[in-house]
Order: structure tokens, then C-alpha cells, then sequence
């Protein structure tokens, strides 16, 4: 493993669909695991308006039935309290989920990126594919990566366009050249589009192109157990994971 995979990530990340079942969520969980395996301090934030399942999908070591709307309202707490708002992974990422009984709000991820940043933990972000909400506000006042996510299918690389379009409409053309577009296969037959063609279409608009291969485990629908993951879908997410860094970092190489 190189020194580049081994950098941390950015204190924020933001994980965007290109379309509904684009696999955010478990790039989210896949990226936020990835950092956590190697040490570091690292929370997957359920950032859907009503409510996702990243903590379903990526808690396979404790599920807690409090989530961010309890967090907010709580106010100051304890770090010992702090950590009972959150489930977890066995690879030792918190998620803090989303309860679902009220709508996202912009005052509540004031309170949560604030509280993040004061001690000192990155935030992995799943946005599921809507990224003009005005709760996200707080997410998208600084320049964080934004990992996009495609699924590896014609009809969704055709949607890409749009999905582009509204990252450079809400945040202004710079943030396509800090956009890693992330093309997650879900076809245990193969990869049903020549990703090559993406590039070439793409080059230089975004900051560059990645893959994530096909999973059995991530097909079988149950909890995700980042140990049981293929070693090239591991690989896959440590090269997301660096190319998230190397954007915060304004390094225009690809890793």
C-alpha cells in the first residue's frame, strides 16, 4: 500500500447519487470503514431529507435507536453521552442515522458539522441524489470532495449529465474539478459499459474517474461487514478514499 492510501480523509466528504439506487450508501459506508480500519476518527452522517438506511445497511455491531434528530436536541453533551447517539460498524465507523420523524433542517447540520469539527472527527456524508435541498447548506459552505456516484449502466451514464450540471449550477463550475465521478458496477455478469468511453467524455471536467467492482457481498442485501468484502472492492474504496484526500488537499494528480 502506498503512502497516499494511507492519508486520512477530509474532514468532510460529500457522497452524491447520480440517481436513485446509484450505491451511495454503501460508498458512503465503503469509504467511511476504509478510514476507519486504519485508525481514524470517523462518522458516516445520514444526510437524506427524511431519512435513509446507512444505519441498516453498515451497522453490524451496534444499532442504536437514536439517531441525529435526538443528538441535535440534546444540546452539549458528554463525549461518553455523545457516543450513545450513534451505531456502529465492527470496522469501527459511527453512523449517525436519521430517525425519520422529522424533515432534514438546515439549523440541525449546523449543529452537527460544528459538533464534529470540535472533536476532531471526519464526516463521510451520504446525500443520497439530491443536492440542491436547502438544509445542506452547512455542507456545502466549504470545498469538500464530492464523490459522485454512477452505476455502471447506460441509462444512468446518460442521467450523469444532469447530475453534473447540477453540481456546477448549485456550487459553481470549480466544484466539477473537485468532483471524483465513481462508477459502481452491481452486474455479477461484468461491466455492461466501457468505462474508458466515461473518461474520455469527462476528461477534464471532473477531477478524475474511479471503480468499484461488483460484490457479492454488497449484492446480497444484508448488513455490510467491511471484513467480508472482496480484497478488490477494499482496494477500490482505498482508492476512492485517496482521491477524496487528494482533492482537499488541491493536488490536481490523479492518485
Amino acid at each position: 500500500m502506498t503512502d497516499q492510501l494511507l492519508q486520512a480523509l477530509p474532514v468532510s466528504t460529500l457522497v452524491l447519487g447520480a440517481c436513485g439506487g446509484a450505491a451511495a450508501t454503501t460508498t458512503t459506508l465503503g469509504l467511511a470503514n476504509t478510514a476507519a480500519a486504519r485508525g481514524g476518527a470517523v462518522v458516516a452522517v445520514d444526510a437524506t431529507p427524511a431519512g435513509g438506511d446507512v444505519a441498516e445497511r453498515g451497522a453490524d455491531a451496534v444499532l442504536s435507536v437514536s439517531g441525529l434528530e435526538q443528538l441535535v436536541a440534546a444540546g452539549p453533551v458528554a463525549d461518553d453521552v455523545f457516543d450513545g447517539y450513534f451505531s456502529r460498524t465492527s470496522a469501527g465507523t459511527r453512523i449517525l442515522n436519521r430517525i425519520g420523524n422529522q424533515t432534514a433542517s438546515e439549523r440541525e447540520f449546523h449543529t452537527v458539522t460544528g459538533t464534529l469539527r470540535a472533536r476532531g472527527v471526519s464526516a463521510v456524508h451520504d446525500l443520497g441524489h439530491r443536492l440542491r435541498a436547502a438544509y445542506l447548506a452547512p455542507l456545502l459552505a466549504t470545498p469538500s470532495p464530492i464523490v459522485l456516484v454512477v452505476p455502471c449502466r447506460a441509462d444512468a451514464f446518460n442521467r450523469l449529465r444532469s447530475a453534473l450540471q447540477s453540481i456546477g449550477d448549485t456550487l459553481g463550475e470549480p466544484a466539477l474539478a473537485r468532483t471524483v465521478v465513481t462508477v459502481s458496477n452491481q452486474d455479477a455478469t461484468g461491466w455492461q459499459v466501457d468505462v474508458d468511453l466515461l473518461r474520455e467524455y469527462l476528461g477534464g471536467q471532473v477531477w478524475g474517474i474511479e471503480t468499484i467492482p461488483y460484490d457479492e457481498h454488497l449484492g446480497m442485501g444484508i448488513v455490510i461487514e467491511h471484513s467480508k468484502l472482496a480484497p478488490d472492492t477494499r482496494a477500490a474504496y482505498e482508492r476512492v478514499s485517496a482521491a477524496a484526500s487528494a482533492v482537499a488537499e488541491g493536488r490536481p494528480e490523479r492518485v
